[in-house]
């Protein structure tokens, strides 16, 4: 028996195992005592399919195929292909054990996985039931045999493999009238009992960094989707939104996230994992797309850009695994259909359903190919809705001039004090102590104690010489007794940035929890930043105050004491002798706001996007500003003139343009104190956004066969026109006069030698006098899937369009072509 739509359960909106009480403390619904203050539960049902893809949307992407659409009908034919998608298919496992690093019984899993989401597709789109047969066979051989699966990555291959080995089972069950609640039921168990642990292997919140991490949660998530416990799926929104070194917060304004100075490959797997992760909420009415400020977009955008290889500033970031202070990455990278999968989904999120605009994916677009997956997540329209979750218990600070109490740990000598000195707006710290590194804990430590979540923030300006050693910084500790559970972040002499979190459970352990950073630029000063959260306390480094990167994060194991101690610490690493270190820009949770306020920083960084009449901008916020000014010229450099002020959040859309001109941007800060100087400048010129009108025509070639012609006009260039020569042509009949004014070429997954180099683009409406259009020659394309757009001079009405080519870059028998697009421009 199949089920559309799961079983009714409770949900406490997204809150089901932490939630935020009356008093703003985290409050868990296994806690009876607490249980009368949580609001009352509403009835939620979860819908199946919906992990990732619901019933609409496959009925919308079979609609496509049957009605020979493309790209859809051409990526479909891609799939009917694949060898894991053939009745034929033979099953590499099960095995009892697999394992990831090291790997053991790793491809049979992987290859069955795949075989499991081809099958299940291949009955949905043919109605065979063949298909999900066995489908189902494999799927029910692996529940019911496997009983491990392990290894130090065991979660990667988890979160790679969730929205396939999930989405077929999904598929199975919402759209099979043979799939029995016997089967839910196997299912279920072998995602409780076997996977889903092997998902988070080390406990509560101890996930991996970045990547790493967000493939944990989407393999947790869909498999809670699916089991329809609800209890984990809300701990894993909950995590989603709040977990600043793997989900949504692991991010900064601008839209990196933290593997993007990494490499470009893990960059998108950690975007991948997040934004599948999202279209399975929404599949469930959950929006995290709209969590600070379009977070997934701005994500989206500046991955798209940077490998569209278009110049665009990397502040420094990163995560639990390392700081990057420099972009050293492979830009312009192509792997994984050049991101065909996240970038879809992230356009359709926000394009199709919210009407904003995403540039750098639309120009992507262009080119990706349509394989026999991302298909699945490529739409014209998308009118369904969800509902942002509840505000987070995020803690605020605000600055602090008196309240701090003081103490010496550890033997620390001799006695140390602080002093807030209110014309500089600077905390004065003296004290002495051994050591605070790894288990040493002898420092002066100048306190709050506070109840519930909280945050310190501290500017490090100076950290005196008294060794190589001593360090200044923020820490949070369990109590006052020496060698308590404690996190800290510190300014080193040595000018690096150094944390630790002794006697906290840290992922990694020690060689995580223990780290020394470089930075940028010691002698600028640094910012460093604890919050705790329940019993998650989490370690920040940052230039400027606002682009924190999460790099240290630790759990309180029990029990959790409502109140800890807050504050900043100096260790001289000379007991005896006072170390005097300066700390600005402090701010604490329930701090008394007193502080002199002066006057932000510029924003560190501005991005400017080419939208179709308008041109999205943001901007990475300043620390201390409560407003920002856009300032736009048509010249470099300026002079600017306002277009927009008094905003309060770190984006603006300039509606005021005109398409084809070239805008320059800059952006101000604002407080009562006064404004700062201008960001860093970035340009776009807004265009008219292209479209492709060769469809509902015949294509044809020299070779008389229309069937490899029609490769080039399938709008993907996933497939390709493979033609035995090295010269031919290829023609386009729209069956009436069109005017193109624009035409591409998108070069295939083969050889170099063999992309065209020498042509001439040609008009008729008669199918034998031809006008020439334009003329190119030495063309190359150094990339797969690289996209050459060319202007018609002269553009007029033609009924037929002829690419001639005379040469190709070297092969002596065949020319490749991925695709022929002829374009005109959106009407408005």
């Amino acid at each position: 028996m199949f089920d559309r739509t799961s079983i009714v359960v409770a949900f406490l909106l997204f809150g089901s195992v932490l939630l935020i009480g009356c008093d703003g403390k985290l409050v868990s619904t296994a806690d009876e005592q607490n249980v009368s203050e949580v609001p009352i539960s509403t009835t939620r049902v979860l819908t199946h399919p919906g992990a990732p893809l619901t019933l609409n949307d496959l009925e919308t992407v079979k609609a496509y195929v049957d009605e020979g659409r493309e790209p859809w009908k051409s990526a479909f034919g891609l799939l009917a292909k694949d060898g894991k998608a053939q009745l034929t298919y033979v099953m590499g496992g099960p095995f009892e054990k697999v394992s990831r690093s090291p790997n053991e019984n790793l491809w049979p899993w992987r290859n069955d996985v795949v075989a499991i989401w081809n099958l299940a597709r291949m009955w949905y789109f043919t109605q065979n039931d063949d298909y999900a047969i066995k489908a189902r066979d494999i799927l029910l051989a692996w529940a019911t045999t496997q009983t491990e699966f392990s290894g130090r990555e065991s979660m990667l291959d988890l979160g790679d493999y969730a929205y396939m080995l999930v989405g077929g089972a999904e598929i199975l069950r919402g759209t099979w009238s043979d799939w029995t609640e016997t089967d839910t039921a196997t299912i279920k168990r072998y995602f409780k009992e076997v996977l889903m642990p092997a998902s988070n292997p080390y406990g509560e919140h101890q996930f991996g960094a970045a990547n790493k991490g967000a493939l944990a949660l989407v393999s947790l998530g869909l498999m809670a989707i699916f089991n329809d416990d609800v209890e984990v799926l809300d701990s894993v929104v909950y995590q989603t939104r709040t977990l600043a070194h793997i989900g949504l917060r692991n991010s900064n304004d601008i839209g990196m996230l933290g593997d993007y100075l990494r490499d470009q490959g893990h960059a998108h797997g950690q975007l991948r994992a997040l934004v599948m992760l999202a279209e399975a909420l929404w599949s469930q009415g959950i929006d995290i797309y709209a969590d600070f400020d379009n977070r997934l977009l701005s994500a989206g955008e500046y991955f798209a850009r940077v490998n569209e290889l278009v110049s665009t500033t990397a502040l420094p970031f990163g995560t639990t695994d390392a700081y990057y202070i420099a972009d050293n990455t492979n830009r312009g990278w192509r792997g994984g259909g050049g991101g065909n999968i996240p970038l879809n989904q992230i356009y359709d999120a926000y394009v199709l359903r919210k009407g904003l605009q995403a540039p750098f994916i639309a120009q992507r677009r262009r080119w990706m190919p349509v394989d026999s997956t991302s298909f699945m997540f490529l739409k014209e329209t998308d009118s369904s809705t969800a509902t942002p979750g509840p505000e987070l218990p995020i803690p605020s600070t605000t600055s602090i001039t008196t309240g701090f109490n003081s103490i010496d740990i550890g033997g620390a000598v001799p006695a140390g004090k602080a002093n807030y000195e209110s014309g500089l707006g600077v905390w004065m710290v003296e004290g002495g102590g051994d050591e605070i590194w790894s288990t040493n804990d002898s420092c002066h430590f100048v306190y709050k104690a506070i109840s519930g979540n909280s945050a310190i923030i501290a500017k490090v300006e100076s950290v005196e010489n008294t060794s190589l050693s001593a360090k200044a910084g923020v820490m949070m500790r369990t109590s006052l007794e020496q060698g308590a559970p404690r996190a800290w972040m510190a300014v080193s002499n040595r000018g690096q940035v150094e944390q630790n979190m002794p006697n906290l459970a840290v992922y990694g352990g020690a060689n995580y929890g223990n780290k020394a950073l470089d930075i940028p630029d010691f002698n600028a000063s640094y910012r460093v930043k604890l919050e705790r959260m329940g019993n998650i306390i989490t370690g920040y480094v940052s230039p400027d105050g606002t682009n924190w990167a999460a790099t240290d994060v630790g759990r309180i194991d029990g029990p959790v004491p409502d109140t800890i101690y807050v504050g900043l610490v100096v260790s001289s690493v000379a007991n005896g002798m006072l170390n005097h270190s300066a700390f600005s820009n402090v701010q604490i949770t329930g701090g008394d706001g007193a502080a002199l306020t002066v006057s932000p920083a510029a924003p560190a960084a501005l991005i400017a996007s080419p939208g179709d009449g308008v041109v999205p901008l943001r901007w990475q916020s300043s620390f201390g500003a409560v407003s920002y000014t856009v300032n736009r010229a048509t010249s470099q450099g300026g002079p600017y003139s306002t277009i927009a002020s008094n905003i309060k959040g770190s984006s603006y859309t300039d509606t005021s343009v005109t398409n084809g001109t070239t805008y320059y941007y800059t952006v101000t800060a604002t407080n009562s104190a006064g404004t700062s100087d201008r960001s860093p400048e970035d340009s776009a010129t807004p265009a008219r956004q292209l479209v492709n009108i060769a469809t509902g025509g015949v294509a044809n070639d020299s070779a008389n066969d229309q069937s490899n012609a029609g490769a080039v006009f399938d709008h993907n260039s996933a497939t390709e026109w493979f033609y035995s020569g090295v010269t031919g042509w290829l023609e386009y009949d729209f069956g009436h006069q069109e005017v193109v004014k624009y035409y591409s070429l998108i070069s295939a997954s083969d050889k170099v030698t063999r992309d065209p180099k020498d042509w001439q683009l040609q008009g008729s409406n008669n199918g034998s006098t031809w006008t020439t259009l334009d003329t190119q020659s030495n063309q190359s394309f150094t990339e797969r899937f690289e996209i050459k757009t060319y202007t018609i001079a002269s553009p007029a009405p033609y009924q037929y369009y002829r690419l001639n080519i005379s040469a190709n870059n070297g092969d002596t028998d065949f020319v490749g072509l991925g695709e022929f697009g002829l374009f005109t421009e959106v009407q408005q």
